[in-house]
């Protein structure tokens, strides 16, 4: 848990007429997903938070850069996200007429302090390529040093390539007797 990201609930409360902002920068670890990875755990944030009665609104935008492998060539690939976010929380306690808040598309406010750590790692994780590509044109590894064809031996002319992860089963093919009759 982030401490730069805690914010005391009562003091938002008691200013509840004045949006609170938030600029900074934070380092959270684990931010990857894949072979990608946020570099340096390092998230810009600029956010503007606000009490909406029981409920407190969080909006803004986030940036991070990222790293990876591209998914072809295996090479380096590096971005950069921008996200623009929008979350509301709500009190993990039942209201006046007894109601559990419907936790679907809302976070909970729990304890004295409205966490932004699960807003901000949400946000990243969510945004982050799973399989990233170097460029469009990307035709995988160098194809003199990984051949990725089945070299033919003997085949005929157009003869389509066996796969040679089935090849042991070639063995059981030639022990069957093609018979056509049936009797």
């Amino acid at each position: 848990m982030t401490r730069d990201l805690l914010l005391p609930l009562d003091a938002l409360r008691r200013r509840s007429d004045v949006v609170r902002e938030v600029d900074l920068e934070v380092n959270l670890d684990d931010l990857a997903v894949g072979g990608v990875d946020v570099t340096d755990g390092r998230v810009a944030l600029s956010l503007a938070v606000e009490v909406r009665g029981s409920e407190v609104a969080v909006t803004g935008r986030l940036g991070a850069d990222w790293t990876g492998e591209c998914r072809r060539c295996l090479d380096s690939v590096s971005g950069h996200l921008d996200l623009e976010v929008g979350e509301v929380y709500v009190p993990d306690r039942p209201d006046s007429e007894g109601n559990l808040p419907d936790t679907g598309d809302v976070y909970l406010l729990t304890g004295e302090s409205l966490d932004l750590e699960p807003v901000v790692r949400d946000a990243v994780l969510l945004a982050l390529p799973l399989s990233p590509l170097c460029s469009d044109e990307c035709e995988g590894p160098d194809a003199a040093r990984f051949p990725t064809g089945v070299p033919s031996d003997g085949e005929p002319a157009g003869a389509k390539p066996m796969d040679p992860r089935w090849a042991v089963l070639d063995v059981l093919r030639e022990g069957v007797v093609e018979d056509d009759d049936p009797h």
